[in-house]
């Protein structure tokens, strides 16, 4: 059984980010889930040593965020973000867009008015 280091609810997402080490763009990797104080980033070959300063940038909602962090661990998958600063107002863009219904499409093509 492992210890749960986490003090805050995760959310599952799927989205490119870029990340900048020492002001330039290191690699495109994918965000896998969220957190109001940090997110863990899906990588191929890189490695970024537990310590490391890094910028996650990317571009939600009409929103282009650059958001500084610290990695807090690694693995062969990826790496645990911490934000320099909790980042609440992102987590519930996130989660408030996760949540909205969807229709299905043959409900879409019957919504719609006669030309």
């Amino acid at each position: 059984m492992t210890v749960e280091r986490r003090y805050s609810n995760r959310h599952p997402v799927d989205f490119e980010v870029i990340i900048r080490y020492r002001d330039r763009p290191f690699r495109v990797a994918h965000a896998r889930d969220l957190s109001p104080k940090g997110m863990y980033v899906q990588t191929t070959n890189l490695t970024l040593p537990t310590g490391t300063m890094v910028e996650i940038e990317f571009d939600r909602w009409n929103w282009e965020w650059r958001i500084p962090g610290i990695v807090l661990h690694e693995d062969a998958r990826g790496v645990g973000l911490m934000f320099r600063t909790a980042l609440p107002e992102l987590y519930q863009y996130e989660t408030a867009a996760a949540a909205r219904p969807t229709l299905p499409m043959k409900s879409l093509e019957a919504a719609q008015l006669p030309a």
